[in-house]
């Protein structure tokens, strides 16, 4: 009787560590998701927080979400990224929204909002807070349309530059340069008379250097002495920039993330915040060394009047091509946008 009391117990105890071990290990058993987002840019501060921010997925969901960032075009084009993530032929990826007013008219604003807002924290409270975050509300109720979810926007410095190899002391001087340009940005300089054209990235520094182009508009400091920009050129226009702040849109299928539970959706929506917060710091550091980069080349560094900065931005509400504003949720996200400017005093009241 001993010995079977003995043998219960011992049976009992095995049985409960199994079941505390099976218990513990119960994550394994959950359903685990693979992805392999990708973006717009195959390399620089933008490209390294996509893998920061898919190492802390992947730590803070233990596995359960595995994300590892897959080169652009790699799977899809990248103008075909929007569609595959609808289709479920990636589930996740970063894109930049304006490859995509075709599609998805509220994508021609998303990306700068127009060029209104000066900086990130600018550009966040438009977006997030402004209006109780209506603009936020009418873009993923337009994204969802495609049959995908917007995350959350992964925000970063843009402070697309005007630089030339002409002197540009202010609006006056534009007209009639040849410039590289896109975007809402050459539409504003055409405004101002100026010609525009654009080339891919690569071809930039060739039409610099030969006379194909007088001026560009691209991108911040850093990545123009990257591409060895101040070797073809002589004057930076550090104030105003032409673009401030940008954001990349963090989009999932839509059917994928009704179906995750909400630890997992508050780790990508958190992941969001991270990839913003890296975003900023690296470009302080990086930018901030191109400047003293350029000093030390001879580039002349020119600031234009705020009189001219304000005539610059105030054209960004001029120039939109009027077949947006026929899709109601652009509309809105314009009146917004506009309200917004013209209380900071970036915009005039028409």
């Amino acid at each position: 009787m001993k010995i079977q009391r003995m043998f219960t117990r011992g049976l009992l105890v095995a049985l409960t560590g199994a079941f505390l071990v099976v218990g513990s290990s119960l994550p394994a058993f959950a359903k685990t998701y693979k992805w392999q987002p990708s973006s717009w840019l195959p390399s620089g501060i933008s490209w390294d927080t996509i893998a920061y921010m898919s190492d802390y997925v992947n730590r803070m969901s233990d596995g359960r979400i595995v994300m590892k960032p897959s080169a652009p075009g790699a799977i899809v084009p990248v103008a075909e990224q929007l569609d595959a993530v609808g289709m479920g032929v990636m589930q996740a990826t970063f894109i930049w929204p304006g490859y995509f007013p075709g599609q998805l008219p509220v994508t021609f604003t998303h990306g700068d909002c127009m060029a209104a807002p000066k900086t990130i924290a600018e550009m966040r409270y438009l977006y997030e807070e402004y209006e109780d975050g209506r603009i936020m509300k009418l873009l993923r109720q337009e994204y969802a349309k495609h049959g995908v979810h917007l995350v959350g926007n992964v925000y970063w410095t843009l402070d697309n530059l005007m630089i030339s190899k002409k002197p540009i002391s202010g609006v006056k001087d534009i007209k009639g340069l040849k410039f590289r340009s896109s975007e809402l940005i050459a539409l504003q300089l055409a405004k101002l008379g100026a010609g525009t054209i654009w080339t891919p990235a690569a071809e930039i520094y060739t039409m610099l250097s030969t006379g194909g182009v007088d001026a560009i508009t691209f991108s911040h400091a850093a990545d123009m002495v990257d591409m060895g920009f101040h070797e073809v050129t002589k004057y930076w226009v550090k104030y105003p920039t032409a673009v401030g702040p940008a954001t990349d849109a963090f989009i999932v299928n839509l059917k994928t993330w009704n179906a995750l539970p909400d630890d997992l959706k508050a780790i990508l929506e958190a992941a969001c915040e991270i990839g913003s917060a890296r975003n900023k710091f690296q470009a302080e550091l990086t930018i901030q060394k191109a400047w003293n980069v350029v000093k030390d080349k001879g580039i002349e560094i020119v600031e234009w009047s705020e009189e001219d900065a304000r005539i610059l931005s105030g054209l960004a509400s001029e120039v939109v091509p009027e077949k947006y504003f026929k899709d109601a949720a652009f509309k809105e996200i314009f009146e917004i946008t506009q309200k917004w400017a013209i209380e900071k005093g970036y915009w005039e009241k028409k």
